[in-house]
């Protein structure tokens, strides 16, 4: 089956000779790393199969943010690492859109309006909770950037993590929210709305604002997530390390057209989109952010500043709850099995750096010398 590698390798240079002096060099580096992810142009490992005798070549992965191929180990750190921020309380997902008549002045100015659309979702939450007509305390939020639709398309939108209550610090009181109900979503999209127009204008002076975004309510959703610690985790790092495409959704690749799997959410039916080549690579590379640009950001509670307040207030709350405080998970040890006799008697031979080549699998190997306990790990050699 055809992976987004593939279709850089086979559609990149026409892509480049399409828009030649346009490609912002994030693109250009997204298209260098994801066409040489997993080839010999990035180095690799070589191992022995003590079974068989077979060579067995192991490609560096390019670990580009935007390779669905390379987010598989930083989806486990991360969900390891955020483990130990968990409450023990019900969890809501929110979702802030803004209407697609902005999509154009957000693209065309991706670093300063991205940054405040996140900014917007994320204070937005902290000053509607602060009402002391609703929960009249301090959250915390986690909020991660989406830029894509179904169909590759730009659709600029913010995923929050908010655990179902607030901190009233003058009292020093945890205040639940119901568990079905966080906020009114209808006040939370007018607060969302105003704070992210006000910051248009200002970092945006000359651009043409529709009259008509002033006098309509945005999306916003909410729902409450799956429970228990894990499951919440599981269940936002799916959010966190999700790229435009997965390979998964790549049905073929063949005369030049690139057919892909999407979610039609007029009907909530899978269905089949083809497009040319370059005109996929198009869409793709419109969701690869600026250099340095961070898609995941904390508010509240979950903010670098508030670490110590936090700590307190979660200590207090899983005393509280008469509950154990979820472990760390253990990691499966990923087994190397040979691909031609399915043993686990793979023994490295050899690493070989990016930008030298593999040896030939025709050119006889030197192994070295087997002795003792030691003699799996193997002796790491410039190839």
């Amino acid at each position: 089956m055809a992976s987004l590698a593939d279709i850089v390798r086979e559609f990149g240079p026409a892509y480049q000779d399409q828009f030649k002096g346009g490609i912002l060099p994030s693109h250009e580096k997204a298209l260098c790393d994801i066409g040489q992810c997993h080839t010999e142009a990035l180095g690799g490992h070589l191992y022995h199969c003590e079974e068989c005798g077979h060579e067995h070549y192991q490609y560096h992965s390019c670990r580009n943010r935007a390779c669905p191929s390379c987010q598989g180990e930083a989806r486990e750190n991360w969900v390891d690492a955020r483990l130990k921020d968990i409450l023990p309380c019900p969890y809501f997902h929110l979702v802030f859109t803004v209407p697609e008549e902005l999509n154009w002045v957000i693209r065309s100015n991706q670093k300063l309006l991205l940054k405040a659309l996140m900014q917007a979702a994320g204070m937005s939450l902290l000053k509607l909770a602060l009402d002391p007509k609703l929960l009249g305390g301090k959250i915390g939020a986690l909020a991660i950037l989406h830029t894509w639709g179904s169909t590759l398309g730009y659709h600029p939108h913010v995923h929050c993590l908010v655990p179902g209550g607030a901190y009233l610090k003058d009292t020093r009181i945890w205040q639940a929210s119901n568990d079905s109900f966080f906020l009114p979503v209808k006040a939370l999209s007018r607060v969302f709305r105003g704070m992210f127009l006000e910051a248009l204008s200002g970092l945006i002076p000359n651009s043409e604002i529709p009259v008509g975004l002033y006098n309509h309510d945005w999306v916003v959703f909410c729902k409450a997530t799956v429970q228990g610690p894990e499951k919440v985790i599981e269940y936002l790092s799916r959010y966190i390390y999700r790229t435009a495409i997965s390979n998964g959704r790549i049905r073929k690749v063949e005369n030049g057209l690139v057919t892909f799997e999407y979610k039609d959410y007029h009907d909530g039916k899978k269905k089949l989109m083809t497009l040319p080549g370059v005109e996929f690579l198009r869409r793709f590379l419109q969701h690869v952010l600026p250099r340095g640009f961070h898609r995941v950001r904390y508010f509240g509670l979950f903010s670098p500043a508030c670490k110590a307040e936090f700590r307190s207030l979660q200590t207090a709350l899983w005393n509280r709850s008469g509950r154990l405080f979820p472990e760390k998970r253990a990691r499966v040890e990923k087994v190397l099995v040979c691909p031609r006799c399915q043993s686990q008697k793979l023994r490295l031979v050899g690493v070989f750096r990016r930008g030298t080549r593999a040896p030939p699998r025709s050119k006889p190997m030197v192994l070295p010398a087997l002795t003792g306990k030691n003699s799996n790990a193997g002796v790491h050699a410039s190839i």
